[in-house]
């Protein structure tokens, strides 16, 4: 028996999330684009005062580590 899988809808409109929510992860102002990690309540943006947040996606294998060669 072959297995199937399902693709998921990836163009699903953002969620807006607003000033005070309880949250945890990490979100960026849908004004500005602010980034921030939170843990218990979303903020007011610290740069524009933006009160609408959008949840960045979480991708575990996208951050690069900086590589240090020796030169000699």
């Amino acid at each position: 028996m072959g297995s199937t899988a399902k693709r998921l809808d990836v163009s699903i409109e953002r969620a807006v999330w607003l000033t005070g929510a309880r949250a945890k992860g990490e979100f960026r102002c849908a004004d500005c684009g602010y980034g921030v990690t939170v843990y218990r309540e979303l903020p007011v943006c610290p740069m524009c005062r933006g009160e609408e947040w959008e949840r960045v996606p979480w991708r575990p294998y996208t951050r690069r580590y900086a590589r240090h060669d020796s030169v000699i």
